[in-house]
């Protein structure tokens, strides 16, 4: 039998050989026969050199998206087809295992030299590969725009009115028309000029009349490379470049590539060369550029030779009375002698919204008397001893608003925001440290607790109609409002807040409690100007400036101190014995080691500014409760037991400090660091931000439970960042780990946004990490190989909160995930989910569970999953997914507008019960956008 075999296999051997010796030398035929295992071996080390590249370029993508970049599409085929080739190499290793089956005795030819021509096949593929791999540039590259659309911009508070609906229409024609490329819209301050161009540019989007609408202020003082920058954003271009900042020509240029756009620049006060101050083509450059500008003054429309002109008039006495009546609360079962005053009130705003909308909620709920004395103050007041003011109405209303605001600290927050330049986005922390160096709030002994407070006046503020939200705990002032506020700021006694325009300042500024001011003056700061009530300073610009000691002699009731892009040393205020708060932003400091005699300080910041250490004398301040030295690049060393001397400090913020070392057991010279032990030795500590790498790590530390925190460990940030993420998070509960999930096992509990990498000896996510993470909203695992699924209810009881506030999810290279929960799920599982992204898991069949089958082999009740909020999902390269929803949830995917599914070779439909595709495919798909 043995020989019978062996000829039987040699015949093939040889049929085969003839075969190709048609049209192939005889000896190359051999050759795969006689080295057969040399081939094999050259296979396997080429296989490795594959499954390293593809690893490496793994890594590449990972750290781009890490940075919000979009992975192009070349590199996405190079690593599917690097996939493909190693998945196909596991097929081709298994035959080559079976040929080393001989019978006993002998080896099978026919597969030998069949095997080995496919090896010396799959060389030559992995060769061509890798040489591509060699050849690749960068992976990713950035969003086309990290601004807000125009739609998320539009007011949810648009008027509408007579005159709002005409200039609308107006101004939709003309766009429309292609002789006209400029537009402008005029009207008093108030009377809705932005929300209506706001409101234009969204309607024309949809309409889709432009591809791209771009919207940025330019106000009274226009900081022209600030409008630059935001227009350049928009359209995915960047001002900056090694050789410092590209001209007007370069954006000009690139503005003239946007087949379709429109540009809208609010609040101009003079007429501006849009080409060569700003760099926008317009008229006979480009066809496909508009331009709509919005102005309180009409003549600016004619300078700037706009070829359609509209105005917005106010609101008349019905339409102003009706908003006025809703803003305050009014019915048709009010009373009404109230409403006899409310009539003459709302006549007293002029048909402006900007008074209308602060005084009618100022009045809302007032009793008779209360509305009585609202009346007699605004029957006869009159603002003449303010100049060049024509909104004389909105100001004696928004004077009215801010007097029945209930408290000074309210009031004091809101002067606070008139300090900040004109259309600048606030963010509330700012507001937090200057009330808390200021002592605005009594009685209050923790920053968490004045954080509270001062939140809580922002949202009396914003719905008194005084301040506007702009998302992400930023509020901003309406040109109006900033104007009035300033002006109550300065003319009142118990206040005398105010900004300071150009240098040098003077003796009439002695009196001020508060001063602002922003300069890019070479000139030296003034010397010898004594301030002996100025309690806080506010002081930046885009160039750095030097801040001699000198300057700041007279200031001994200093009590907040903010410093932006300065050059100055920490002797300046070592004489200050009332400083509370210091921020020293983007600063070149000399003389650090004077941190220390700087006593009574409560918060200190030193957020992007130029230090390389935090030297022992800081260990000093012992008042200290929030120290934040984030994105503060250079800084490479904390001096080892400063940080346990702070026995003080609530809060630490040390994100973004890329080059900043930790002792470890491991490290060399680890006594000259500080160790993150040290964090669990400060009994009041209870908000951490920071960003760590793997080897600065020390093995065993476990955080302790903390009321915020953000934690990045082991992962690498971008440093390019958009204003809002240079600025502290305080109300974060954020973990981001690279395998040191131990780590943070007390902070799980409270967790609300996590993502874990590369974490092992976890087959799930509960109960092996923890119970239920109920507080968690937003969840992303990444190659924890491990992991085979996210709920484990086989063995135990799960919370019926795990997983019950989640609302995105994404999963990517989780290779042995095989289903989210192996039992019926918890009651509320995945409830409020909005959004899921599933990439490259291999194993998963079924993205979501099917509870009411298993259901029926247990006992209990059966649980049917609902996804009635689920908005988003996208899957790519789950080659054995078979479907995507299990027929229950079908009648729940009300929501869902978006499913992408690419690469996945094995899916058979989208939802598993095929006999019901035309009713549900009639509810579900039709609202797919």
């Amino acid at each position: 039998m043995g020989c019978g075999f062996c000829g039987a296999a040699l015949s093939k051997t040889v049929g085969a050989l003839v075969v190709d010796c048609v049209v192939k030398p005889v000896g190359r035929q051999l050759d795969y026969v006689r080295c057969f295992h040399d081939n094999v071996e050259k296979l396997r080390e080429k296989k490795r050199e594959l499954a390293d590249a593809r690893d490496r370029l793994l890594h590449k993508i990972e750290d781009a998206k890490n940075q919000l970049l979009l992975i192009e599409n070349d590199v996405q085929n190079l690593q599917s087809r690097a996939d493909k080739t190693l998945s196909d190499m596991g097929t081709l290793e298994e035959e080559i295992q079976l040929n080393k089956r001989c019978l006993n005795w002998s080896p099978n030819w026919s597969w030998r030299y069949q095997l080995s021509k496919k090896a010396m096949k799959k060389i030559q593929d992995i060769s061509e590969l890798l040489d591509k791999f060699g050849q690749l540039g960068p992976v990713g590259y950035p969003a086309p725009t990290a601004f807000p659309t125009i739609d998320f911009l539009c007011s949810k508070e648009f008027v509408f009115s007579q005159s709002s609906e005409t200039a609308f229409y107006q101004i939709i024609e003309a766009l429309k028309d292609e002789n006209i490329n400029m537009i402008g819209l005029w009207g008093m301050g108030g009377v809705g000029k932005t929300t209506l161009a706001r409101e234009v540019g969204s309607q024309a989007q949809k309409l889709k009349l432009f591809d791209k609408v771009v919207i940025t202020t330019v106000s009274q003082k226009p900081n022209l490379e600030r409008i630059q920058d935001q227009i350049a954003h928009y359209i995915g271009f960047d001002m900056k470049k090694e050789q410092g900042r590209r001209s007007e020509q370069e954006l000009w240029l690139r503005l003239k590539n946007e087949p379709r756009i429109l540009i809208i620049l609010d609040d101009i006060w003079e007429s501006i060369n849009l080409k060569e101050k700003i760099g926008i083509p317009i008229g006979d450059d480009q066809k496909g550029c508009k331009v709509l500008l919005t102005t309180r003054r009409q003549q600016v429309c004619r300078a700037m030779d706009c070829q359609n002109v509209v105005q917005l008039d106010c609101l008349d006495d019905d339409e102003a009375w009706t908003l006025f009546e809703k803003k305050a609360g009014l019915d048709d079962f009010s009373d009404d002698s109230i409403k006899i005053l409310a009539n003459q009130i709302a006549k007293k705003c002029g048909g402006l919204p900007i008074a209308i909308v602060p005084l009618g909620s100022a009045l809302k709920g007032k009793t008779h008397h209360e509305w009585q004395a609202a009346y007699r103050r605004l029957k006869d007041r009159r603002l003449t001893e303010i100049e060049d003011v024509n909104e004389e109405n909105a100001y004696v209303c928004l004077e009215a608003s801010f007097d029945y605001l209930k408290n000074m600290e309210t009031k004091t927050c809101f002067l606070l925001c008139s300090l900040f330049p004109e259309d600048d986005e606030i963010y509330a922390e700012n507001l937090v440290g200057y009330a808390w160096g200021l002592k605005l709030y009594k009685g209050m002994d923790s920053i968490k607790d004045v954080r509270s407070e001062v939140l809580a006046s922002i949202e009396t503020l914003k719905n008194s109609g005084l301040l506007l939200d702009c998302g992400e705990r930023h509020v901003k002032m309406h040109d109006v409002v900033h104007q009035f506020a300033l002006w109550i700021a300065s003319s009142r006694k118990e206040v005398s807040f105010g900004t300071v325009e150009t240098l040098p300042m003077d003796e009439s500024f002695k009196h001020y409690k508060a001063i602002s001011f922003e300069t890019d003056q070479t000139d030296e700061l003034p010397k010898g100007v004594g301030f002996p009530y100025l309690k806080l300073l506010l002081h930046g610009g885009n160039s750095f400036m030097e801040t001699s000691s000198e300057f700041f002699e007279g200031m001994k009731a200093l009590q907040v101190c903010a410093l932006n892009h300065r050059l100055i040393s920490l002797s300046t205020f070592q004489f200050h014995m009332n400083l509370q708060t210091l921020y020293l932003i983007d600063c070149q400091l000399f003389d650090i080691s004077m941190l220390g005699k700087l006593k009574t300080l409560h918060i200190l910041s030193l957020s992007r500014s130029h230090i390389t250490e935090l030297p022992t004398e800081a260990g000093d301040l012992e008042n200290l409760r929030l120290l934040d030295l984030s994105y503060c690049y250079e800084l490479q060393r904390i001096t080892p037991n400063l940080i346990r001397r702070l026995s003080n400090l609530e809060e630490l913020y040390l994100h973004g400090c890329s080059s900043l070392k930790w002792a470890t057991e491991n490290s060399t010279k680890r006594e000259s660091y500080s160790s993150l032990s040290e964090l669990n030795l400060l009994p009041k500590l209870v908000v951490i931000s920071l960003d760590i790498s793997s080897e600065h790590f020390p093995d065993g530390f476990v955080f302790r439970r903390l009321w915020s925190f953000d934690v990045c460990i082991g992962i690498k940030k971008d440093r390019r960042y958009q204003k809002r993420d240079l600025e502290t998070c305080p109300i974060s509960r954020s973990l981001r780990i690279d395998k040191f999930v131990d780590a943070c096992k007390q902070l799980f509990e409270d967790v609300e946004s996590l993502q874990l990498n590369n974490v092992e000896g976890h087959p799930n996510l509960i109960p092996s990490l923890d119970l239920g993470f109920r507080k968690l909203t937003s969840l992303d695992l990444r190659q924890c190989h491990s992991m085979q699924c996210l709920i484990d209810a086989s063995k135990q009881q799960v919370p019926i909160t795990a997983l019950s506030n989640l609302r995105k999810l994404s999963l990517s290279r989780m290779f042995h995930l095989e289903e989210m929960c192996n039992a019926p799920q918890p009651q509320g599982f995945l409830q409020k989910l909005e959004e899921v992204i599933v990439s490259d898991c291999g194993e998963m069949q079924v993205l979501f569970p099917i509870a009411e089958l298993r259901s029926r082999e247990q006992e209990g009740p059966s649980r049917h999953l609902s996804l009635q909020s689920l908005k988003i999902v996208e899957i790519d390269r789950c080659n054995n997914l078979k479907y995507i929803f299990p027929m229950s949830v079908a009648s729940s995917l009300g929501q869902l507008h978006t499913l992408k599914i690419q690469s996945c070779s094995q899916l058979e439909d989208i939802i598993q019960d095929h006999k019901w595709h035309t009713i549900v495919y009639s509810k579900v798909y039709g609202k797919f956008r």
